[in-house]
């Protein structure tokens, strides 16, 4: 197989151990720092970017662009669950779950994969969700 068809068959390979949301906790509990895809709301505009899952924080921050932002209990909280200010237009892929974050006056909103909950939840306490 040549190296440009080994590279398209990797976009599409699933599966593996390290992908899985048992595995991924598992690498949590070992101490290792897993990262998620993310997205953060700024100033109206959703920024795709990444989240490392440390054992006491989540740190965000844009590939390749300067600056990170911090998520602990220590400075703040998830609030609430759901959608952005009352459903107002803004969107993000509906396969995410918009988090609330809450540092002091300011509130974040921070987007997830459903399926990184669980090990965001291990670091932040989530609120219930309401169904």
């Amino acid at each position: 197989m040549s190296a440009w068809k080994q590279w398209f068959a990797g976009l599409f390979r699933r599966g593996d151990a390290g992908g899985t949301v048992a595995g991924r906790l598992a690498e949590f509990e070992a101490g290792g720092e897993p990262v998620i895809t993310a997205a953060m709301l700024d100033d109206g505009v959703w920024r795709a970017g990444r989240l490392k899952a440390g054992r006491y924080r989540l740190v965000w921050w844009v590939p390749g662009e300067d600056g990170v932002l911090d998520f602990s209990r220590r400075d703040g909280v998830v609030e609430s669950l759901g959608g952005v200010d009352g459903g107002n237009g803004w969107t993000i892929d509906p396969n995410m779950v918009v988090l609330h974050y809450r540092r002091g006056p300011e509130v974040v909103h921070l987007a997830v994969p459903p399926a990184e909950l669980e090990l965001v939840g291990r670091i932040l306490p989530l609120p219930q969700q309401r169904g």
